[in-house]
């Protein structure tokens, strides 16, 4: 697991995310929505992170078929507009 540190109101180091990588969780890839793993493997490889969150994530620790995807990115939204051809 990974953590993602950011910095409290009183300027002390906070954790405030925690990160499973696949060796944490061994979600089987293939169970996921292609375009939203297109997207987070977009947005990475553009130099932002990007993460499916949610929902989605917990359906399948649990085995279950998520409805919807989400995706978490620090890229705003013009750049995500950029990054996939969308006019602003």
């Amino acid at each position: 697991m990974l953590i993602r540190y950011g910095t409290s109101k009183g300027g002390k180091r906070k954790a405030i995310a925690r990160i499973y990588t696949k060796a944490d969780h061994n979600i089987d890839k293939t169970l996921m929505d292609k375009d939203a793993v297109k997207i987070t493997e977009k947005l990475s490889t553009s130099g932002f992170d990007a993460y499916i969150v949610g929902g989605a994530v917990r359906d399948l620790l649990l085995n279950k078929n998520p409805k919807d995807f989400d995706i978490a990115t620090e890229a705003l939204p013009g750049k995500i507009k950029k990054h996939f051809g969308t006019p602003e």
